[in-house]
């Protein structure tokens, strides 16, 4: 049964892995490219919805993801090895951390709040407000710039769990 929990909880923290960074090449290869390809005054009755609902999916599935890590750490009996950090998989996984949760702290303190600044001068922008019209592609070009940093963060960290697993 002890196996079956541990297969259970990696398979979680795969799942939610490959959902966090998978809907973050969403968001920035095809959602984001689509809304700017818009006019304004159609993104305003779709992004107050939109973006509430993406950063919530995407904060849970980050944050399900780091817990998963974690109790994947325990129930597999080597939490105790990145104490000594003498192995390849303890800064394997230690990086891996390292770079989730600060790719996590980040995207909260930068896009969160940027996606709402959208959402905020969208419709004034659509209402023929000039400086907010011309603010709204500073942030689009800010989020989708952190957005392919944020994807390749993501790639170094799937290294680093594709190096723990093989060693």
């Amino acid at each position: 049964m002890e196996a079956v929990f541990r297969i259970g909880v990696q398979w979680l923290h795969v799942t939610a892995g490959v959902l966090w960074i998978g809907g973050g090449f969403y968001t920035i290869l095809v959602q984001l490219p689509a809304l700017l390809a818009s006019p304004p005054a159609a993104r305003g009755g779709v992004m107050p919805n939109l973006v509430p609902r993406q950063l919530n999916y995407t904060f849970r599935v980050a944050e399900f993801t780091i817990l998963t890590g974690v109790l994947n750490l325990f129930v597999s009996g080597r939490a105790q090895e990145l104490t000594r950090l003498d192995t390849r998989w303890s800064w394997a996984i230690l990086a891996g951390i390292i770079l989730a949760v600060g790719i996590y702290v980040a995207s909260r303190a930068t896009v969160a709040r940027w996606a709402y600044r959208l959402v905020e001068i969208g419709p004034l922008a659509a209402g023929g407000d000039a400086a907010a019209a011309a603010q709204m592609p500073l942030l689009a070009a800010r989020i989708r710039n952190f957005g392919y940093f944020q994807l390749a963060v993501g790639a170094v960290i799937l290294l680093a769990m594709v190096t723990a697993r093989f060693s």
